[in-house]
């Protein structure tokens, strides 16, 4: 999502994110209804299921890639034992090359399991989910309950100081 001009959803970007040219997150907030969920996630956990439907970090298109090519770099160095050549160059260069990926792929899955923590839950429209899906903030859906929620993962900042990821290209700067 890219903004161009003063405004977003009718409400003008405060005057920090014009400076900084980024949509601020109280601006983005106005743009939907948005009301303090409070202990609404807490409380309702047996109720449904929250499934986190946004604001994920995905690597499982790079994971399968290295999956398969480390795949391929086993059927190769079995082959080699086969023909009693696990001391050549290049049963060192596939072992070596089989090391790096799989520290990447730890890397990858370390990356997915360290979520961001979640500070303040709002209960927002399915508009507002959508808004905010785009912009790969962090929304829970409960179908049992029909009802979206924001998960917020900043604390103590007024929000017209807190910048989202969305670029405004105002033209005044």
């Amino acid at each position: 999502m890219e903004l161009y001009g003063e405004y977003f959803c009718g409400n003008k970007i405060s005057e920090y994110g014009l400076q900084h040219k980024r949509l601020d997150y109280g601006t983005l907030a106005k743009g939907f209804d948005c009301v303090d969920a409070g202990y609404l996630m807490e409380k309702t956990w047996e109720t449904g299921y929250w499934e986190q439907e946004s604001g994920l970090v995905d690597y499982t298109e790079e994971k399968e890639a290295i999956e398969e090519r480390l795949e391929e770099i086993d059927d190769q160095m079995n082959d080699l034992i086969d023909d009693d050549k696990e001391d050549s160059p290049k049963y060192s260069a596939l072992e070596e090359e089989k090391a790096k990926l799989e520290e990447q792929l730890e890397e990858y899955e370390d990356a997915e399991q360290s979520q961001p923590e979640v500070y303040q839950y709002f209960i927002v429209s399915h508009s507002g989910a959508e808004i905010l899906e785009e912009i790969n903030e962090i929304v829970y859906y409960n179908e049992e309950l029909n009802l979206y929620v924001w998960g917020v993962t900043h604390w103590g900042t007024s929000w017209d100081y807190v910048l989202t990821d969305v670029p405004c290209m105002t033209g005044k700067f």
